[in-house]
């Protein structure tokens, strides 16, 4: 792994912006990020374990500096280029016989890509992506992965097991409830008032309406019965690191629960978020009008950046 990282390191090509006349001290710390490249060689973080190479290693060290160098209004044609990230969606396996399961709406995906380079300087990678939770090594080669559906899933066992060691090994996984049809284009109040979240006692009944949220939290809460999944704070960095959120996370459409997520025992870091308001419909810019998708994609936008940066 050390000799590849050499030779990666060789080929980052680092463009800066035309107007970058006095901006001397964050080229400096670009070098020195990219010399900590090769420093981690041998250190196990999360990168080296899911084997991303050294595009990656680039990806999430330069992400902290590149985003004080580069203004949010700047061209990505105009700014500097990192490694190139990838954002794949998962192939899971599901229950309910909806007609929106795993790989619906693919025209979201490219959506919030296509925004990804426009809004920010990452190297987004404009290639659909397809990774499948069957396969370990698959995954491991995609440490941050989408997924999606409207309807129940329950995971076989060898899927649960790969999804449980992917997130101690340092992946990320954005779930996002494509909502169930019944309550298409409509907004409804959380009935989750504890502050945990169980399977409902009854499925198929009219309030059974969040049925991926719901399973996809319970499940993560049977898989790390130690650091359940939480609701995530309105001062939580993830909804300013880039684009600010003072409300939390947009929602679409569905059961307004707000975002969850599991927190890494330890360090605290966001190990997979869940959504329940349909985001990736709003990527898909047909549903909710030009303000309310631009929300939509620009939430994307911070978890991704969330991901990178720790």
């Amino acid at each position: 792994m050390k000799s590849k990282i050499k030779n990666q390191k060789s080929k980052i090509k680092i463009i800066h912006r035309l107007n970058d006349h006095d901006d001397r001290r964050f080229a400096d710390e670009l070098t020195d990020a990219t010399e900590r490249i090769a420093s981690l060689a041998n250190l196990r973080s999360r990168r080296q374990i899911l084997k991303t190479g050294a595009a990656a290693f680039a990806a999430a060290l330069l992400a902290p500096v590149l985003g004080n160098l580069l203004q949010r209004n700047a061209r990505a044609d105009t700014a500097v280029k990192t490694g190139k990230f990838v954002f794949p969606r998962l192939k899971f396996s599901v229950m309910d016989e909806t007609h929106d399961i795993w790989n619906t709406g693919p025209i979201g995906d490219a959506n919030l890509r296509k925004h990804l380079r426009d809004l920010t300087n990452i190297n987004a990678s404009e290639e659909p992506k397809t990774v499948r939770l069957s396969d370990f090594d698959d995954m491991c080669q995609n440490p941050f992965v989408f997924m999606t559906s409207e309807g129940h899933f329950r995971l076989p066992e060898n899927e649960e097991k790969n999804l449980r060691e992917f997130l101690e090994r340092g992946g990320f996984i954005h779930a996002d409830d494509c909502i169930f049809p019944s309550i298409k284009h409509q907004i409804i109040p959380s009935d989750i008032t504890d502050g945990m979240i169980r399977p409902r006692a009854k499925i198929g009944t009219p309030d059974d309406v969040d049925r991926f949220f719901r399973d996809y939290c319970c499940m993560i809460n049977r898989l790390f019965p130690e650091s359940p999944m939480r609701k995530v704070p309105l001062d939580h960095e993830i909804f300013h690191i880039y684009f600010d959120f003072p409300k939390g996370c947009p929602h679409m459409q569905g059961v307004d629960h707000g975002m969850w997520a599991q927190f890494e025992p330890g360090t605290g870091r966001l190990r997979t978020v869940a959504t329940p308001g349909d985001l990736h419909c709003g990527w898909m810019c047909q549903y909710f009008g030009p303000a309310n998708d631009m929300q939509a994609i620009k939430m994307g936008i911070n978890i991704i950046i969330y991901f990178l940066s720790h």
